[in-house]
């Protein structure tokens, strides 16, 4: 592991060159935002064997997901993601070139999502410890939350489900060469489709956890139930229905509005169902022919 003075004077020389703001190597980062705007900030703290496993996650994977996540949070409110804090607690016997890995992760996706490391912390651990917290911008009064969503509205879905989740099954059984395994450790956040259909969008939500879960999160915020259509839900290819219902990590919108275009770039956006009747329980039914049962959230949910 390099001592902290030099990793500090190594991510300055490659992270560091920007006039719009003063970090990292500073106290605190200062950002200058555009006038008219709300600022958007989110966290996502990755944890070793919680989140990923070294001996099965390369470290460039570490890094770039760890930024992509926080993308995606930012993009489900509308917004344009821009700066981001690290901060990276590391076992002080880890080999440099893990980290050198790691930030070559976090430097692919700065250039593949336009956004800038403006500074951030690091101390040691018995484990990796990895936290971005991101900073974005939307034009004032235009963020899409969760708790917007109206009887009425579609339900809507971009991409397709799943591939995440088995990509990670595939990589436990040793298999690397599939897509389904680039999906897990290279995820592509919608954050310019959300831009695209903020405007029309009444609640909007990426799918980190699950579509189960993360559905029924817009569904209590906003005191809502929806009915979902089995045969709609866009599964991936060789993906069973439940990993498309359940599995996390695809980074997919969730959108709900009374109309959305059928693609944006490329990427299908598709109706699965529709927002039903009030009810503080939030939930999901899930419709196949003439048969309807309630759909229980069976994604990823911490302490549980």
């Amino acid at each position: 592991m390099y001592p902290e003075k030099e990793l500090i004077a190594r991510i300055r020389g490659r992270f560091g060159e920007d006039r719009s703001l003063a970090g990292p190597g500073d106290d605190a980062a200062i950002v200058n935002l555009p006038e008219g705007v709300s600022l958007v900030l989110c966290s996502d703290l990755l944890v070793e064997n919680t989140h990923f496993r070294r001996s099965l996650h390369p470290a460039d994977s570490v890094g770039f997901k760890a930024v992509a996540a926080n993308v995606s949070d930012v993009g489900a409110m509308g917004a344009e993601p821009a700066y981001f804090l690290l901060a990276l607690a590391v076992p002080d016997d880890l080999d440099p070139s893990w980290i050198d890995l790691f930030f070559d992760g976090i430097d692919e996706a700065c250039r593949r999502f336009g956004v800038r490391l403006a500074g951030g912390d690091s101390s040691t651990a018995e484990r990796v410890f990895v936290d971005v917290a991101m900073a974005g911008h939307v034009p004032r009064d235009q963020a899409v939350g969760r708790h917007g969503a109206q009887p009425g509205d579609g339900v809507f879905v971009t991409g397709s489900l799943g591939s995440a989740m088995l990509g990670l099954q595939l990589l436990e059984d040793g298999i690397r060469d599939h897509p389904a395994v680039h999906r897990h450790l290279y995820p592509e956040p919608r954050h310019r489709l959300g831009q695209s259909v903020r405007s029309r969008a009444s609640a909007m939500i990426d799918v980190s956890d699950g579509l189960s879960t993360d559905l029924a999160h817009i569904l209590e915020a906003s005191g809502t139930s929806a009915r979902i259509d089995r045969e709609a839900v866009p599964v991936a290819p060789e993906v069973d229905l439940t990993m498309a219902l359940h599995g996390g990590e695809d980074f997919e919108l969730i959108v709900t509005a009374a109309d959305l275009p059928g693609e944006f770039e490329g990427i299908p956006i598709t109706r699965i169902g529709e927002i039903i009747e009030p009810d503080p329980r939030g939930r999901i039914l899930i419709v196949s022919g003439s048969s309807e049962q309630v759909l229980e959230p069976q994604g990823w949910q911490h302490f549980q």
